[in-house]
């Protein structure tokens, strides 16, 4: 507006009320509602922010649906009073009872503190090249202080830009090297920037919850050479900012939805329609976050710079993204949690090479089901374009390379998608819901797209020769506009999209259709591949948006990245929020956002072509097996037994002796089966010895440990059991044929030499084997693991056999006792108990059909199943009778290829005395105390018992003198009971 203009208008005030909220720092949500009791009206919330500017305000529902309630949810609300305004119309003449109540959740102080300091701290340490070790604010951890020992650390970077650490802390560390301390934002970022040499910058948020962000923003942030923010920084100003400019999107208080057909056949306008963000909140945005930057020395006024945003969509919603644009080029990392943000953030790195290994790389797949034909439009600068947006689209992607395959029938274009293409273009129609839903979900939508029954190269209008009908001459391909055309128009959804695709490649995928970006659709798109998705979550119009189409994919082709490729286009077409044009653009609705890392590229496929992808789990470079890691075998000894027996079998392991058994505890923890070789533990148990608690914590997390022919002094086991080495013998007799380690893969024979027996044997350990009458084998599930001793020594083809099954055993299914239940708890003698036992395996699927055996102290007891893994002991009243006392409960539980369940209980069940004796105790005690009351009473008033008042006044006896009820107070006080009862 270049001058003051009149207006003639009329302002309307509402009768409400307002209501003052504190909100304290790191607030995560605050959440309002209002709930009222005059279900014929609708009221409004809104909330305004501590700086004066609206927050947020409730989404309006309809009075059909939204009977007496509404309500706000602000992620990350800044410090300070809010204000939440509510008011309703018209309502001078009416009465309604208003509750509004609120609630605000708090982060942990310093939370943020200290994802900032390890994630800068790990972008440096790559950038670096050194190690990240971790400290306290006060203290060097005794494991850091080991690993600055063995490395031989002579200089330390203290990174810490919030500056919470003591002097302690940097004291410690001067001890030992040089610290340089960055203990402020600015030092942080110049850093990283100058070893770097670049000005990107990678922004999340905390969650509060463990599922954090900061670990794959700190990846992103290694990639660029970035430093980590969080958006919170200042007190959540900035989140707030952001927030406010989702308001828009919002369907706002008291618009036109109270009429019933308008509800049901409006599934666009007055609901998502025309939703369009304020252009002064954007531009407040933009110009917050850069102040954000320039406070930290992050700013860098002389160029666009890429801004990779981690964050959910409805913890900071993407019009916060589309705000920065065009100065700033923001990507969307919109991963859920931590691993799904990793995978997208390392497919974003790896992009070059996992673009060569998709199956259809050097295609291109356009769905041009409705879109632009033929139309003259003018751009920012005055420049004059005829849009065709399929032909240019065609011949931008041929020029590059790229084959190009072009559907709109759903089932060919989800089968093109299903070949990995290099990049997919799709044009149609798009909507949030079938039908409007009351509110609107955004974000969060299902996200609804237009194609067609039957396949065509595009859309058309008359025939695929005449894609414009002459009739309307708007050149503008509308295909339902037709009746003919419209009989295949069908709608598809996202979940229908995802049940038909698996893994897309890597592609690139610009969608010039209605509201997707504020759909579940990018997400899943990301989610099965693809590195970039730009879409819009406001409805577009066909001219714009096919013109920023059109020039995206041309500057793709010619080699722009994904980030530089929107800029441009929305810079010609649309709005720059960060730098705002001194007029009005062409165009407002063009709100497209980069879901992915904005510097992807759609990379040549004559100079990058396509190669075949290997498993890197089983492919073999020279000596170099890429998915090794660490052997999930690993082997402990004193001879070529196990090394011999595991070389032939083919399995990858690590073995060990008593000199290496320092680096065998190390990666103790990330070994899936440890095996002992027979006679080995009098080398080794010195050195076992010492680390008996770590083998107990590495059973109980999930390892398998086997230990073959145990012998010596086995007391320091961390379980309870005791080996005589007095007997031997050439075989044994195996008592559990079917059990896994027994029976999988190998069938073990009893032509197995042993030496000594077990004594005593852990109750939670079952018996696979004995010598005839003692224990040989024993095994069981200990926690989340399993636990196999020996005194056998299998050699030949049962030592080949028995180290096979040990190693698969970890791969067989388990039995475990999930859960014990009573029908009652308190238990007398002559009561009727049932216990029910609930028997699944390790991931909790009920197990049926297993043999049950079941012991109260000495008795069994029979043990019926009732499905599902369920199994029920009753004790009737007649077993109960004359059994008091305390129980131990023990169950074994055999199922074959299952590992037995043998579990002790102990003081599992008390069975209480009768109570009848104590309940007439009780009452005899209560009995005397009645009685005494009544003889108090007796020598107080003469009565034992009152009579009732006659109905005729007696006749007045004088008072006794005070000295007379003085002597019978005294008298009553001395009473003996003993003369009542006659003792």
């Amino acid at each position: 507006i270049a001058e003051a203009i009149s207006i003639d208008c009329e302002i309307k005030y509402h009768t409400g009320f307002s209501q003052t909220i504190s909100v304290p720092s790191c607030a995560r949500w605050l959440n309002v509602s209002i709930d009222w009791n005059n279900a014929a009206t609708d009221l409004n919330l809104a909330l305004v922010d501590p700086a004066g500017r609206l927050g947020q305000w409730a989404p309006a529902g309809s009075i059909l649906s939204n009977l007496g309630r509404e309500s706000v949810s602000l992620p990350y609300p800044m410090a300070g009073n809010w204000t939440a305004v509510v008011a309703w119309m018209d309502s001078t003449s009416e009465s309604n009872d208003v509750l509004l109540s609120w609630s605000v959740a708090s982060m942990t102080a310093n939370l943020q503190a200290y994802l900032e300091s390890a994630a800068n701290g790990a972008v440096l340490a790559s950038l670096l090249n050194a190690p990240l070790l971790y400290v306290t604010e006060d203290t060097v951890p005794e494991v850091t202080q080991w690993a600055v020992d063995r490395l031989g650390v002579n200089v330390s970077f203290l990174v810490d830009p919030n500056n919470i650490h003591s002097s302690t802390l940097a004291d410690a560390l001067g001890l030992f090297s040089f610290v340089q301390e960055l203990n402020n934002y600015p030092l942080v970022s110049s850093w990283i920037k100058a070893i770097s040499g670049e000005s990107d910058v990678v922004v999340t948020v905390p969650m509060g919850t463990g599922n954090e962000l900061f670990a794959p923003s700190a990846l992103s942030g290694a990639v660029h050479g970035a430093p980590v923010f969080s958006l919170c920084g200042d007190d959540n100003t900035l989140t707030t900012r952001a927030e406010e400019t989702w308001a828009p999107y919002l369907v706002g208080p008291e618009i036109e939805i109270y009429i019933t057909s308008r509800y049901t056949t409006r599934t666009e306008n007055g609901w998502y329609d025309e939703r369009i963000p304020n252009r002064y909140s954007m531009a407040e945005s933009a110009d917050a976050f850069q102040q954000f930057l320039e406070d930290r020395n992050a700013f860098n006024a002389t160029s666009s710079q890429a801004v990779i945003i981690v964050s959910p969509v409805d913890n900071i919603k993407v019009s916060f993204d589309r705000s920065l644009q065009c100065h700033f080029s923001p990507g969307r990392i919109p991963a859920t949690d931590s691993p799904a943000a990793s995978v997208m953030v390392s497919r974003a790195a790896l992009h070059r090479f996992i673009f060569r290994t998709a199956d259809s790389a050097d295609q291109a797949l356009l769905t041009m089901y409705a879109y632009t034909d033929g139309a003259t439009y003018f751009d920012n600068y005055f420049n004059s374009h005829v849009i065709q947006q399929y032909d240019d689209s065609v011949n931008a992607l041929e020029s590059a390379g790229f084959t190009v395959d072009s559907h709109v029938g759903y089932s060919q274009v989800f089968s093109a998608l299903s070949s990995q293409p290099g990049f997919w273009s799709m044009s149609t129609h798009g909507t949030l819901t079938r039908l409007p839903t009351d509110p609107p979900e955004r974000p969060g939508g299902l996200g609804i797209f237009s194609m067609r029954d039957s396949d065509a190269p595009y859309g058309f209008e008359v025939s695929v020769s005449e894609r414009e009908s002459t009739t309307d001459s708007d050149q503008i391909v509308n295909p339902v506009a037709y009746q003919a055309e419209a009989v295949h128009h069908v709608m598809k959804n996202t979940g229908d999209l995802e049940q038909a695709i698996g893994s897309l490649g890597s592609p690139i995928v610009i969608l010039t259709a209605c509201l997707l970006g504020g759909s579940e659709l990018p997400l899943m798109l990301m989610e099965h591949g693809a590195v970039s998705v730009i879409a819009s979550p406001r409805t577009v119009y066909f001219l714009p948006a096919g013109l920023a189409c059109v020039l995206m994919t041309q500057a793709i082709a010619v080699g722009n990245t994904t980030g530089s490729a929107l800029t441009q286009s929305l810079k010609t077409v649309s709005y720059d929020y960060s730098d705002p044009p001194s007029g009005d653009p062409r165009d407002y609705a063009n709100q497209h956002v980069l879901f992915g890392d904005p510097e992807m590229k759609l990379y040549d496929t004559v100079s990058d072509p396509r190669v075949t992808s290997v498993n890197p789990m089983n492919a073999t470079f020279g000596n170099h097996m890429p998915g090794r890691g660490v052997a999930a075998v690993a082997g402990l000894g004193a001879s070529s037994y196990l090394p011999d027996s595991l070389l032939m079998l083919g399995v990858d392991n690590d073995y060990y002796e008593s000199t290496n058994y320092s680096d065998f505890i190390s990666l103790l923890p990330l070994r899936r089966v440890v095996i002992v070789e027979p006679g080995s533990l009098g080398t080794l148990e010195s050195v076992m010895t010492a680390s008996a608690s770590k083998l107990d914590d590495y059973v109980t997390s999930g390892g398998v440990l086997v230990l073959l022919g145990v012998s010596g002094d086995i007391g320091w086991l961390p379980w309870p059991v005791s080996l005589n080495e007095s007997n031997s013998g050439p075989s044994i007799v195996i008592s559990d044929p079917t059990h896994p380690f027994m029976s999988v893969p190998n069938e073990l024979a009893n032509a197995t030499a042993f030496q000594g027996h077990f004594d005593s044997v852990w109750a939670n350990l079952s018996v696979l084997a004995t010598d005839g009458s003692n224990p040989v084998v024993v095994a069981g599930v200990v926690g989340a693991g399993k636990l196999c001793l020996t005194t056998t020594t299998p050699v030949g083809t049962e030592q080949i056999a028995t180290v096979e099954n040990a190693v698969t055993w970890g791969e067989e299914p388990s039995l475990v006792l999930k859960r014990v239940t009573m029908n009652e708890y308190v238990i007398w003698e002559n009561d009727r108990v049932v216990v029910t036992i609930e028997i699944t395996d390790l991931i909790g699927t009920g197990v049926e059909g297993a043999t049950v055996r079941a012991w109260l102290g000495p008795y069994e007891l029979p043990v019926d199943e009732v499905g599902e893994g369920a199994y029920t002991i009753t004790m009737d009243e007649q077993w109960t009778s004359n059994r008091t006392g305390t129980y131990d409960f023990r169950v074994i539980a055999m199922k074959a290829g299952h590992d037995t369940l043998s579990l002790l209980l102990v003081d599992f069940m008390y069975i209480r005395p009768s109570p009848w004796l104590a309940i007439g105790v009780v009452a005899a005690v209560a009995g005397v105390l009645v009685v005494g009351a009544l003889y108090i009473r007796h020598r107080r008033s003469g009565k034992v018992f009152s009579r009732p008042k006659s109905r005729h006044p007696s006749e007045k006896q004088p008072d006794r003198g005070k000295e007379e009820r003085a002597r019978q107070k005294e008298r009553d006080e001395k009473a003996d009971p003993s003369e009542f009862f006659g003792v």
